[in-house]
């Protein structure tokens, strides 16, 4: 390719927002051709790369704005909390609640780990594909 097709090409896949094929386009062709891909798996190839890109984008950015604190499912003593059943908020963490519109309210004493519970099925929801916030409510009531 001459130059300006180089630049032609890179405008356009700046106009078209395909930012991670712009950034390793030519490490994603050399990989392409050594998987001796034909045309069509090509651009699948580059289209995959393009949606991982931009799903891993959307993940950190959610994540950036609802953090007020990283706390995970992982992280949580489920042994100091014996009343809480760990399958049950496994099955919070998938997010079908959310999918009914249902409401989640985590009641119970200070330092029991509600905050913790709901940063981390926050974050569970970001991954799942919602957004989500921290109310104000919330933390005026945890003053």
């Amino acid at each position: 390719m001459t130059t300006p097709d180089i630049e032609r090409l890179d405008a356009m896949l700046t106009r078209l927002k395909l930012t991670a094929i712009r950034e390793r386009l030519d490490t994603l062709l050399d990989e392409a051709a050594r998987q001796e891909l034909t045309l069509r798996e090509t651009l699948a190839f580059l289209c995959e790369q393009e949606v991982a890109h931009k799903e891993q984008r959307r993940i950190q950015m959610g994540l950036s704005i609802a953090r007020p604190f990283l706390r995970i499912l992982e992280g949580f003593d489920f042994s100091v909390q014996p009343a809480l059943d760990p399958g049950q908020i496994r099955e919070l963490a998938c997010g079908r609640w959310i999918v009914n519109g249902d409401t989640l309210l985590l009641l119970g004493p200070q330092g029991v780990g509600k905050s913790h519970l709901a940063v981390a099925l926050g974050r569970e929801a970001v991954k799942a594909g919602y957004s989500v916030q921290r109310s104000q409510s919330s933390r005026q009531a945890s003053r």
